[in-house]
Formats: C-alpha cells, structure tokens, sequence
C-alpha cells in the first residue's frame, strides 16, 4: 500500500492513525468517534482507580466512582461501549493492572515501573501538580528541596511525583508514608510532621470540604508539573479503542475541557455532594 504524501504533513499520533485506517485495522468512522454504529472489537472495558483522590476521582461505595475522571472518561469512550468500574484500594488496583484483571487505569503518573506492565496513552488526561502543604503558622521559606531537610515530612503510599523527586527524598529527606492523604493532613495539623508532598488539588478538595483552607495552605513553586494519563493493561489488546481515546483526549483538551472538569468536581467534593460515605 502506498501512504498519500498528506498523510506526511500530519502531527505523529494523527499520522499513525491515518496509515492504521488505510490498512483496514480500523475503520475511518470510529476514528472520527461520530458513528455509534460502528462496531468496536472490544465492546465492555473494566476501569479502576484510586479510591481517594478528589477531584479527580472519589468512590462514592464500593461499587461506584465520581470525579472528573469518570466524567472524562464518559467523555472520551464510544458510545457502544460500556465502561464497568471496580472499586479496590489503590495499590490493589495497581496489581489488578499488572495481572490484566482490569483493562483501565484513569488518571495516574507515567512512570517507568509502571510502563512494564501498562500501556499509556500519549496525550494527558489532566495536569496535576504537585506541591508542599504546611501549617500556616508553621510556614517556612520553600524554594528548592534543600529547603526540606532537616525536617520531618509525609507522603501517602503508593504516590508518586515525578522530576527525579522520588529518587530525592528516599535518599535525602526524612519522609514517612502513611496509609491516606487524610491521615497525612491529621498529622500535619497534630504537628507530627512539618510538611506533606501531595497533589494541589487533591489536596486542595480534602481542606476545602475539611474548612483547613487558612489553617494549612500550599508554599513554593510544584515539586514537579508533570501530567496524569489514562493507561491500559499490556494484557488487553485493543489498539482501536487506544487510538480512539487519544483522539479524544487530544480533542477535549484543545478545548479546555479537563481544566473545567476540575473545577467542577472541585467544587462539588467541596461542598460535600456526592458522597456515599
């Protein structure tokens, strides 16, 4: 088969798809995503996530999420298919992935352990910076991570943050990990530790809803500005559907979509909506 020369002036991702459609892998109006017809080869897609972690995503019992996640997620997938969610705790989730008992991941960081046994997708699905909480009166000045040694700090198990941090402060640092960003907040309020390395907004959705918005605030520029994605089990085969969601992505995010579903779901865990618990 030859390959048009227009095929050429394409970004990568869109030029890969154009060449998949010519060879016939997949049809033309799946990649457009406006034909609910088409038929998908893979018509039902198991999906986890972490159970706490507004507003990106939330589990509201044990059978069901909400955030901006899942909305994005509605958003992105075909109409004929049907996304069924499982509720497990983070770590389970993660090994769940790993065994190909579950198809989907929402909303994760790209790292290299996790590229062994997960296949991400290019294009994000929300940004997600990562900052230092501390008590407002027990501020200090935070400009590089220097600035943390010497004392006591926390993180939630199973994060991960990107930008050679990971590295640093199991190396550096004198850092506990505890089971929940929640209990790292109880901590740093009781005093336990001076500071606690999470998600901005995560973060932000437990103070706000908590009304700890003045009592512990954010200091410094992000430890790391590094984007969260979507990613599939290496064990579920599907390249149309992948091909699909990154067109998706990429669309929606031209538009500003993700942004706006964070401040939307900001704002409903805030306001205590939406909670089964």
């Amino acid at each position: 088969m030859s390959v048009p020369r227009e095929v050429f002036l394409l970004s990568p991702l869109r030029r890969a798809i154009a060449i998949l459609v010519g060879l016939g892998i997949f049809g033309a109006p799946l990649a457009r995503g406006n034909n609910p017809a088409e038929e998908m080869p893979c018509p039902v897609v198991t999906y986890t996530t972490n159970p706490n972690y507004p507003p990106y995503h939330w589990a509201l019992d044990d059978q069901v999420f909400q955030g901006a996640s899942i909305e994005l997620l509605g958003m992105v997938l075909p109409p004929n298919v049907q996304a069924k969610p499982l509720v497990v705790p983070w770590k389970r989730a993660l090994a769940l992935a790993e065994e190909g008992k579950v198809d989907l991941l929402l909303s994760l960081r790209n790292t290299p352990e996790r590229q062994i046994y997960l296949d991400f997708l290019q294009h994000r699905a929300f940004p997600n910076p990562i900052v230092v909480f501390v008590r407002q009166d027990r501020a200090f000045s935070f400009q590089s991570w220097k600035d943390l040694k010497g004392k006591r700090g926390g993180v939630s198990l199973g994060d991960t943050f990107g930008a050679g941090f990971d590295t640093y402060w199991r190396t550096e640092l004198q850092i506990e990990e505890a089971p929940s960003l929640e209990e790292n907040f109880k901590k740093l309020a009781a005093g336990r530790i001076d500071y606690f390395v999470s998600g901005l907004f995560p973060g932000k959705s437990y103070l706000d809803r908590q009304g700890l918005g003045k009592q512990i605030v954010a200091i410094g520029k992000p430890i790391s500005n590094q984007d969260i994605y979507f990613a599939f089990s290496r064990k579920f085969i599907c390249p149309a559907l992948k091909a699909h969601l990154e067109l998706r992505l990429e669309e929606l995010d031209r538009k500003g979509v993700p942004e706006r579903l964070l401040r939307k779901h900001l704002e409903i865990y805030a306001r205590g909506h939406g909670s089964g618990r």
